[in-house]
Formats: structure tokens, sequence, C-alpha cells
């Protein structure tokens, strides 16, 4: 794609009207596209990085704390709510990225749900959930990705995002880290996903939380492992790592 050009996020019922706007459709990377000079008007598909009312940084590590991997609405929900909700998101946002325009070249996008933490009373809540291509997706979960050994590549994929230096994005990195293991001192989380039931109507399942719960036990043990097995392995996440 030409550095003049600004993927656009559409969703499929909405094609006439970017057409109408202006946008033409680049077949070779299957997506609307604007001229970067021409955006106004487009805000609303435009991803963040190209938006003019978002600043750096447009992806980041957002970590969940450890007590609470696996709780997820995938686990929390039957298969078929969960299915509904992650293509209704690939959909709004056309199967681009919502950060950067992008898409993966297996998966397109991913789904990632967006958490807002209450230290004081310890609540995880669901704000909502985009379209993300795995390189963002991998930024987000920092401690998956690091676990794999993928870090350097997340870092630089977070200076190509952000405009940042290398100094920037690992100052980013390990403030979140250092964030992480602060929320992670504490057992007594509690998962609220009120904004899935009231933006679809799903009923949690009542086996959810037991299914998450073994989820936890099943990620931290893996967890532990993929770092055991890496002779190169920071221990900035293995030494908090522990079976709960």
């Amino acid at each position: 794609m030409q550095p003049s050009m600004i993927p656009l996020c559409v969703p499929f019922e909405r094609r006439a009207e970017v057409a109408a706007r202006g946008a033409v459709f680049d077949r070779e990377e299957k997506c609307w596209v604007v001229v970067r000079d021409t955006a106004v008007g487009f805000e609303a598909f435009l991803p963040y990085r190209y938006r003019a009312d978002r600043t750096a940084p447009y992806i980041r590590p957002w970590m969940v704390p450890q007590s609470l991997w696996g709780h997820n609405l995938r686990a929390l929900l039957a298969k078929e709510d969960w299915d509904r909700i992650r293509k209704d998101t690939y959909a709004r946002a056309g199967s681009r990225c919502r950060v950067c325009g992008g898409r993966g070249p297996k998966w397109a996008v991913e789904a990632d749900e967006g958490w807002a933490y209450d230290d004081t009373r310890r609540i995880q809540t669901l704000k909502g959930v985009i379209a993300l291509c795995p390189d963002c997706h991998a930024v987000r979960h920092w401690g998956k990705t690091m676990t794999e050994g993928r870090s350097e590549q997340a870092l630089d994929w977070m200076v190509e995002i952000n405009g940042w230096t290398r100094d920037q994005a690992r100052q980013c990195a390990d403030e979140a880290m250092a964030l992480w293991h602060r929320r992670s001192d504490h057992t007594d989380w509690q998962c609220d996903i009120t904004w899935a039931v009231r933006n679809y109507g799903v009923t949690p399942l009542e086996v959810g939380t037991r299914a998450a719960r073994e989820l936890n036990r099943k990620f931290v043990a893996q967890a532990q492992a993929r770092f055991d097995a890496r002779p190169d392995r920071r221990d900035d996440l293995d030494h908090h790592i522990t079976h709960k």
C-alpha cells in the first residue's frame, strides 16, 4: 500500500457510504483506502493511529492480573454467544485492525477484550471487544508474548505503530510489567462482564467461573513451562508465575 494511503475499517454494509465520500477499494490489500490528506469525514472508519483525536500510545501492553488469567468471554459464555460477539467485532471493523488498519497472514484479525481496572475494589470490568491484527494483539498480551520469546518483535511493533524510540517502547513495557506485578500480588480480583450482557443479551454460564479457574491453572502452568524451557528468559515475569 502506498504511504499516502490510509486503510479504513469499513463494515460490509457501509461500503457504499465510504465510496460515495471518495474512498476506493484496494483489490490487492482487500480493503477500502483513502488518501491521507483527504481523510476528513472518515473518522469513524480510521484506525486509531491515524485519528486526529488520539495520540500515542495507540497500542501498548495491557496485562491481566495472574489470578484472572482464563477469565474471558470464551470461558464464561456459551460458545455460540462468544462466536456471535467475536464475529460481530470482526464485521464492525471490516476485518481490519482497529489500531493499525492491518491484518494477519493467517487470521486477518483477532478479538481482544478491553478491560478497566478498579485497583481499590479489585474489579476487572469489560469495556468492549475490538478487532486487532496478530501483531497488535501480541503487544496487548505482553506476558504471553514474553513467555513465547517474541518480546523483541513486539517492541519493534510498538516503535513502528506509536512512532517511538526503542527506549520509549521498552519503558512502556517495563511500566506495564511493574503494574502487572502489583495487581498480581492480589488473588481476590473479580471479573465483571456486564458489558456483554447489556449489549448482546447473553447469559453467563453457571459453570463458567469453574471453567475459568481451570483455565487459569492451565495457563499458569503453561507459562511456567515455556519460561523454564528458555535459556534466555528474563526473570521479571518468571519470578511471579506461581501455581495458585
